[in-house]
């Protein structure tokens, strides 16, 4: 059963992929859909944003729609001007309304007093669209500021829910850049509401044009219509080379965190060169690909301002010419608000097809993010129903198998084991004897491939996971610290704890006094994963962070093995203190740790070849027995 907060997100998910809004009719969301990308997982990704976060996107299309008009009535107010003042004022007689509004100013200021209110009421719809413009980016700004926080918390919340193994597959590097590529999926928000802003400006200009001349207008928007169609190739090959360049800067990215985290290797092998060799052929790459998209995106306004300055110059030789046959006066105001307005219209098509192929570079980026965001390919973190509150009797493993995925051999073959609470059991064996793969199973890295674990009787599926986890106090091998106070790193552990309680656990793993000695005691930050402490302080932390939880199992997974002979020796102390109430699983290569355990189980190959107390193995003259001989240097 999954957990209910795991299941809302997957229900989230799910919704923000395919669901359209049940309220829009049929036909506008298939055309919305034909014209934002069809079911491309980038498009779907950024339609469910756009749905989501709808007030800014509605706030951004009316405020740009409403600009619009006011640039073409701020042209038709323009035209009508110059037509009254140079022409025979034909276009303002032929509205009703204006032509009657004109009479009054001009009974009453003259001709002088017509134009100049018709140019301030100009001035005063440009002023307005200049704010309406302001509004529109406003809007466009919270659609992105507001869908990159939704998408970083989504990302997150898809790391920490999906199952360990299917997390693992990733490299951390790879899961890094997934947050840094929200960047450019919030600038595909900003460009899509500068194009809509375009569209409507070139929209609004093209209803100018057509009330001035249909004949030339028809001519222009066919040209336009065949340049930006002409643009198409240069535009699908921006989208293959920013592929290429985003194959490259996931795996730059990778590297670079892979590098940085191992920064103590490279300088210990001396292996700077080796770093700079593995990630400069990427690196030039991403260079070379990322240039070709940039000059070819260039290619696009230098094309595009080419062409339309030859249109205007056949426009203006057309306009000569109709003007000298006909000698139409009022055609000169006509004409010259014509090619004012195709030149006021130009930076705009520039501006739709250059952010037609910048959407084109960051394209790639949003399908990448939409296909890790899906659900439906993915394993999610599975919890049971059935509450748990403490171990009273046993934990059973019942012909358990596991198989890791993408691997032929099974971690662990037919195993059948009894934990008794209360007691301590090691596990021993050579590396890859499945010793780590037991503990595994029981903290709910994995799921048995085949067998049952059961606790109490109950299966260990059937269990919350939560409630499982919260009674046991786990230590690996792999000690991870956080860069934070040791305080906090200990609280880790269980986040309501008191500072008593927490120098309490550090005195339990022998860790307050090296703390004590420390610059800032309990409030010293130690650093990136720990790098100001040595290996034995920070297990002893982890050990501390593990008692503080109160454990009712304690998980040692060779957590003694960075410590020097006394430590061990305190930190067995403490162990036997704690088996008096708890049942206590070891892992330890040291055997030395695990010679008074209840019971010790050798593992070889996966499958349990012997178990006993330390004394009984001894007798059995079997595998243990060597391993014991080699380490106390009898042999």
């Amino acid at each position: 059963m999954i957990d209910e907060r795991q299941a809302r997100l997957r229900t989230l998910l799910e919704e923000q992929r395919k669901r359209p809004p049940t309220n829009v009719p049929a036909p506008l969301r298939r055309l919305a859909s034909r014209l934002t990308g069809g079911d491309a997982a980038g498009s779907q990704l950024l339609r469910g944003l756009a749905w989501k976060f709808r007030p800014f996107l509605f706030l951004s299309i009316i405020a740009n729609v409403i600009a619009g008009l006011f640039e073409a009535g701020t042209m038709g107010i323009l035209t009508a001007a110059l037509d009254y003042v140079g022409g025979d004022g034909e276009i303002i007689s032929s509205v009703p309304l204006a032509s009657s509004w004109v009479d009054t100013v001009f009974n009453r200021f003259g001709q002088g007093g017509v134009f100049f209110a018709l140019i301030i009421l100009a001035v005063v719809m440009q002023i307005g669209r200049s704010w309406l413009d302001y509004t529109g980016q406003a809007g466009a700004a919270y659609l992105r500021t507001w869908s990159e926080g939704d998408l970083r918390r989504r990302l997150f919340n898809q790391f920490t829910t999906l199952s360990y193994a299917d997390v693992s597959k990733h490299k951390v590097g790879d899961l890094a850049s997934y947050m840094s590529e929200v960047n450019r999926v919030g600038g595909l928000v900003t460009m899509a509401n500068t194009f809509l802003s375009h569209l409507m400006i070139v929209l609004a200009y093209v209803c100018v044009l057509l009330w001035l001349s249909w004949q030339m207008t028809v001519g222009a928007v066919v040209g336009l219509f065949l340049l930006s169609f002409s643009l198409q190739s240069i535009r699908k090959g921006i989208r293959g080379r920013s592929k290429q360049f985003m194959e490259a800067y996931v795996s730059i990215n990778t590297r670079l965190v892979e590098f940085l985290g191992g920064m103590r290797l490279l300088h210990t092998f001396h292996r700077q060169e080796y770093a700079q060799d593995s990630i400069r052929g990427t690196i030039d790459q991403s260079v070379r690909t990322r240039r070709q998209a940039i000059m070819l995106s260039a290619t696009v306004p230098a094309i595009v301002q080419s062409l339309t300055i030859i249109g205007v110059a056949i426009f203006l030789g057309i306009g000569y010419i109709l003007f000298q046959r006909s000698g139409d006066v009022s055609l000169l105001p006509r004409l010259a608000t014509f090619v004012f307005i195709v030149y006021r219209m130009l930076p705009r098509v520039t501006g739709i097809n250059s952010m037609l192929a910048r959407m084109g570079e960051d394209f790639p980026f949003a399908t990448r993010l939409a296909t890790h965001l899906r659900p439906d390919d993915k394993t999610y973190l599975q919890s049971g129903s059935v509450p748990f509150e403490r171990l009273n009797t046993a934990i059973e493993f019942e012909d358990v198998g596991l198989r890791y995925p993408n691997t032929e051999k099974p971690a662990v073959t037919n195993l059948s084991l009894t934990i008794e609470r209360g007691k301590m059991i090691a596990l021993v064996g050579t590396s890859g004897s499945g010793k780590s793969s037991i503990i595994s199973l029981l903290m709910r890295l994995y799921d048995p491939t085949h067998g049952r674990i059961l606790v109490d009787g109950v299966s260990l599926h059937e269990l919350k996971r939560k409630d499982w986890l919260g009674r046991i106090g786990f230590v690996d091998q792999d000690t991870f610290v956080l860069h934070d106070s040791v305080r906090e790193n200990i609280r880790f552990g269980r986040l309501d704890a008191t500072d008593a309680e927490i120098e309490a656990a550090a005195q339990i793993a022998n860790a307050h006094d090296f703390i004590a000695d420390m610059p800032d005691g309990y409030n010293t930050v130690v650093g990136d994963r720990g790098m100001r402490l040595s290996g034995g302080q920070r297990q002893r932390l982890a050990i501390a962070r593990a008692v503080l939880r109160e454990p009712d199992i304690l998980v040692l997974d060779e957590a003694t093995s960075a410590l020097d002979s006394h430590a061990e020796r305190l930190i067995q102390d403490a162990v036997e203190n704690l088996r008096a109430d708890r049942t206590v699983i070891v892992i330890a290569h040291r055997l030395s740790t695990i010679a008074r355990a209840d019971q010790i189980v050798v593992m070889h190959d996966g499958r349990v070849v012997e178990q006993g107390t330390h004394e009984e193995l001894l007798a059995l003259d079997g595998r243990y027995r060597p391993m014991w001989l080699l380490q106390s240097a009898v042999i």
